[in-house]
């Protein structure tokens, strides 16, 4: 490399930091905010404040996101090509797979906590390959890809910044940066051995942890390494990376409130600071009043008997000069107490002023009485309906941005699977029998080739919130569907070109349902095989015949058959007469026989019998 090229990319990396601290100092304030924000909800700083807080982030937690939910994968457009129906189950299978391979729950609360708190709530996608080594046919041994995953990771408000320059929305951002902490062997493992080397002289100074800046640049569509302690060179510099759409693998960000000059959020808590601040005090005060309210006075020094009085429940005590205690009008003329109604005066206007603190702060926050499980037990039915939509309204727009922030998770997710994940990996995920058809390989080379192009990723996701109207509205809409085939039945078996009509519009109430997709694949399928029906031509139907020629049919095969009984009959007959004569012909040849037999024996004077009993015997 020449001392120009040297010197450009020397200044590149001194622009580089000049834009980090320049963001750095932007994000500042920022920075120490979500700190003292966390250590609040902790309650760190005044640990005997009521802190309401941390009751209402917790309120506003499930409402976010309470359950993972589940991708899916469809054609944007519905037919029944083979390979994109099978790529389309292939990506989905993967997805699936890929949520299971790591805590995705838990790192989607961790940045829907910091949305709550901090006001920003970050994640990113991370492809993860692992190697392992094996020997090949000649002995050597080759390190070679085992596995691979795309993992999505928790980042830390605190440590992202982003380019401040100019920049009003996250859709002009030109790059953002982590900031890594690394010890010297993590650097070595991941930098090259000059890197280390450099770090090493910093390590010998006490340095015993290096802040290490991952730079992804949109403009130059480059991942950028840089850290302060080696200020003249990138540590690392990735030009290949990713090619995802928008080039940054991370979700455009959860935001709490921001106006249209800054990305910087404004979290709730700077809204509600004023009405806590005022709630701590008034906190403390309910304390100190509650204190002062005990009971004290004094007494007649001429009775010490009474000073201890009021140290037990019950108490006797024993006095020396009873009839002294009577004349002098009895103890409440002995005794005197100090007055405690200013004090519990105080305490129930501080105790009326911290309700309302509290129901202004849940009109702030939008944490509705009903959504916290208490309503008034003469309020009906409708009217608690009313009071939960209306809470749910209000932090509607935060729900559809959480789900916004998952589906563009997924998003990237499919794209990093779809780009690198191996052919046969991706093949692994069809079923055993899908994987041998010659389409499922056209399927692979579509996901490569095309990514998500003419594909719909959506989510799948439980609603408990609103579910009675929801499960109401189900029913509803599912009598309608069928009542409208019920009639388009009729309408389209006279009229077939109104099937394309009845198709959308029952499709469109399928749509409202909210577990849609389970319907869409059958109905779809219903209806292919109604139009083909239709289309089919209609098969002939023979004509009716005349009464008098299926009469004289009936009589015509009604006489063929006396007649085949008849000719059955006279057979049978016949073949009776020729049994009985052929026995009467054996009968005759036997008696002959039998004759002849008995005069041989005669006439050569030999006793015998040999009569059958067809002959008389000779005398």
């Amino acid at each position: 490399m020449s001392k120009k090229e040297i010197s450009k990319i020397d200044s590149e990396v001194a622009e580089w930091l000049k834009k980090i601290n320049k963001a750095e100092e932007h994000y500042a304030d920022y920075h120490k905010l979500i700190g003292d924000i966390r250590k609040y909800y902790r309650n760190e700083t005044k640990r005997d404040k009521q802190n309401i807080f941390w009751s209402t982030v917790e309120t506003l937690k499930p409402f976010l996101y309470f359950t993972q939910p589940k991708p899916y994968v469809e054609r944007r457009e519905k037919s029944t090509d083979k390979v994109h129906n099978l790529a389309c189950r292939m990506l989905e299978r993967a997805l699936i797979w890929d949520l299971e391979q790591f805590d995705f729950d838990s790192v989607i609360k961790y940045a829907r906590n910091d949305f709550l708190l901090g006001g920003c709530g970050l994640v990113i996608e991370r492809y993860r390959p692992s190697f392992g080594l094996i020997e090949d046919m000649n002995g050597n041994t080759l390190e070679v890809k085992i596995d691979e995953q795309v993992n999505t990771e928790y980042v830390d408000p605190i440590y992202f910044i982003a380019d401040s320059d100019k920049v009003g929305i996250w859709e002009d951002c030109r790059w953002f940066a982590l900031k890594h902490y690394m010890s010297f062997k993590e650097a070595c493992q991941y930098f090259d051995e000059d890197i280390c080397f450099d770090m090493k002289e910093a390590q010998d100074k006490g340095v015993k942890s290096f802040e290490v800046y991952e730079i992804w640049d949109k403009e130059s569509g480059r991942v950028l390494y840089v850290s302060k302690s080696s200020p003249y060179k990138f540590l690392r510099v990735i030009e290949d990376g990713l090619t995802i759409n928008g080039f940054y693998p991370m979700p455009k960000p959860l935001f709490a409130t921001t106006t249209n000059d800054s990305i910087i959020p404004i979290p709730d808590y700077s809204q509600l600071k004023p009405l806590l601040d005022e709630l701590d005090g008034v906190t403390t005060r309910m304390e100190k009043t509650m204190k002062a309210i005990k009971i004290s006075g004094c007494y007649d020094n001429a009775f010490p008997e009474l000073g201890n009085i009021l140290n037990k429940d019950i108490t006797l005590v024993s006095i020396s000069d009873f009839d002294r205690l009577k004349s002098a009008g009895g103890i409440k003329n002995i005794v005197d107490f100090m007055p405690i109604e200013q004090y519990i005066n105080a305490l129930q206007s501080l105790a009326s002023r911290r309700q309302d603190i509290i129901s202004a702060i849940y009109e702030i926050t939008g944490v509705s009485d009903i959504m916290r499980g208490s309503s008034n037990a003469t309020e009906t039915a409708t009217a608690v309906t009313k009071k939960t939509n209306f809470g749910t309204l209000r932090n509607q727009d935060r729900q559809n941005d959480m789900q916004r922030f998952i589906g563009e998770i997924f998003r990237i997710k499919a794209e990093i699977i779809c780009e690198c994940f191996d052919k046969d990996k991706l093949l692994a995920f069809l079923p055993k029998e899908e994987r041998l058809q010659p389409e499922a390989l056209l399927a692979v080379e579509l996901l490569k080739s095309d990514k998500l192009r003419d594909m719909v990723l959506g989510i799948e996701s439980d609603v408990r919130f609103g579910e009675g109207d929801k499960a109401k509205n189900n029913i509803e809409a599912i009598t309608t569907i069928h009542t409208m085939i019920g009639q388009a039945f009729d309408i389209v078996s006279k009229q077939p070109a109104l099937l394309g009509l009845y198709r959308q519009m029952i499709g469109g109430v399928v749509s409202c349902l909210s577990n849609a997709r389970q319907y869409e694949n059958v109905l779809e399928s219903c209806f292919d095989k109604i139009a083909a029906e239709l289309s089919a031509p209609e098969p002939v139907t023979p004509t009716q015949p005349d009464k008098q020629i299926m009469a004289l049919e009936i009589e015509q095969r009604k006489n063929e058959q006396d007649y085949a009984i008849k000719k059955e009959q006279n057979e049978i007959k016949k073949a009776e007469l020729l049994f009985k004569q052929n026995q009467e012909n054996n009968k005759n040849l036997l008696t002959n026989k039998e004759m002849e037999l008995q005069t041989a024996l005669k006439i050569k004077g030999k006793d015998g019998d040999i009569s059958t009993g067809m002959v008389k015997n000779f005398e």
